[in-house]
Formats: C-alpha cells, sequence, structure tokens
C-alpha cells in the first residue's frame, strides 16, 4: 500500500516566467496545488526533495503530503514538465485528495516466477503493463503482482483473472489480455501429396527443361 511522503512546500505569489527562473536558480521546483474543494494554489518545492518523493516503490502514485503555510494537504503528482534536453522537473501539478475518496490511478502490473510453458520451449509475452483502478488513497497498491508459475502453452490471463487486493477495482476491459504463453511460429514450407515441397516440382520442370534445351544446342554444334 502506498505509503504517506511528506513534501515540504512554500508559498509563491505568483507564476510569471521571471519568478519561476528565480525559484529553479535557487533550487525550488514552481508548482500548484489544486482538487478537493481547494483553490489552486501556487506553491514551490525543493528540486531534490520532489525527486526523492517521486522515487520511492509507489512512483508516481505516491500519496503526497504537501506541509505549507500551518497547512497539510494530501495530493497525487499530476502533470509534470520536464526539459526537453536535460529533463529536469520545471513544473509539477499536485492534485488534492481526500482519504475518504477514491481515485483513479494507473497500477504497474510485475510477472512474478516462470511459466511451466517457457520451461517447455514457449514465450511469456506480456501486452498490458499497467492496470487502471479506482481505489481510496491509502490502499493504492505499489503494483499488481501476477503470478504465472502455472501457466501452460497456450494459456491467458486476463485482467478478470487478476487476483486484486481487497478494495481495488480494476476500469480496464476484462477481457483484456495482461499475459499469454505461446509457442513462437515457424514458417514450414507446405509439402504436396507425394512429400514434394510446393514449387520444388516446377523448379524441377525448369531444370529438366534448360538441360534438354543444351543437349539439342550440343546436337545442332555436331
Amino acid at each position: 500500500m502506498s505509503k504517506q511522503v511528506a513534501l515540504a512546500a512554500h508559498s509563491r505569489p505568483g507564476s510569471g516566467k521571471s519568478e519561476a527562473r528565480r525559484l529553479r536558480r535557487e533550487g525550488r521546483v514552481p508548482a500548484v496545488a489544486y482538487g478537493a474543494d481547494m483553490e489552486a494554489t501556487p506553491l514551490s518545492v525543493d528540486a531534490r526533495e520532489l525527486y526523492h518523493a517521486l522515487h520511492t516503490d509507489a512512483g508516481m502514485n505516491a500519496i503526497i503530503r504537501l506541509e505549507y503555510d500551518d497547512e497539510s494537504r494530501l495530493a497525487l503528482t499530476r502533470e509534470i514538465q520536464r526539459h526537453p534536453l536535460r529533463r529536469e522537473i520545471l513544473h509539477v501539478d499536485f492534485v488534492a485528495i481526500s482519504r475518504t475518496q477514491k481515485v483513479t490511478a494507473d497500477i504497474p502490473i510485475s510477472l512474478e516466477g516462470e511459466a511451466q510453458g517457457v520451461a517447455d520451449g514457449g514465450i511469456a509475452e506480456q501486452p498490458l503493463y499497467t492496470l487502471n483502478v479506482e481505489v481510496l488513497p491509502l490502499e493504492m497498491p505499489d503494483q499488481i503482482i501476477v503470478d504465472i508459475t502455472d501457466m501452460d502453452i497456450g494459456d491467458v490471463k486476463r485482467v478478470a483473472d487478476l487476483d486484486l487486493p481487497e478494495g481495488v477495482t480494476a476500469l480496464d476491459d476484462p477481457e483484456s489480455t495482461v499475459v499469454t504463453v505461446y509457442y513462437e511460429s515457424v514458417d514450414v514450407p507446405e509439402v504436396g501429396e507425394e512429400g514434394v515441397v510446393e514449387g520444388e516440382e516446377e523448379f524441377a520442370a525448369e531444370v529438366e527443361d534448360e538441360e534438354a534445351g543444351d543437349e539439342d544446342d550440343a546436337g545442332d554444334e555436331e
């Protein structure tokens, strides 16, 4: 389950470009917080503290406890603007949430174990890497673990087959494939009725015609 990550924030008077540049020179990131009966509030946070807050096991789904002006608000990180080259965070939006109201989030899906079908020479493929869910903020899992050890070749696990923690509701299509185990297809030439590979008979006929033509040419020369 997601843990609260404390992040100190400072109020800022406006949102001008000059102020934003000044904050970044001081090692701070301009931000705004809004939502959950909260008016849009311009803030700034320490760049290093923000980096650590976003690099817990919960990643972008970390429950941030914003602390500013003697207030404390739970929030999720949403829109993040990055420098196109340096990739440093230029601006971040925080959406204030209530611990009693469910939120939606994309939770990473991790496979656990080795499928029996893979041991038998098959391949495990995972088309779905995140699961869109609805859950109370403090009950949000860091990841959804899918045990594939019992999967044989031809087996498929779909969203409806996932064993989700209590209180977590999947919003994706129940029939969406999460993981499948299969043999990799190999192109094999078709075989005719007498065991001749399709196309081989025509090739042999062409060779015979060429050889016959060569013999005729040799006879003419004599």
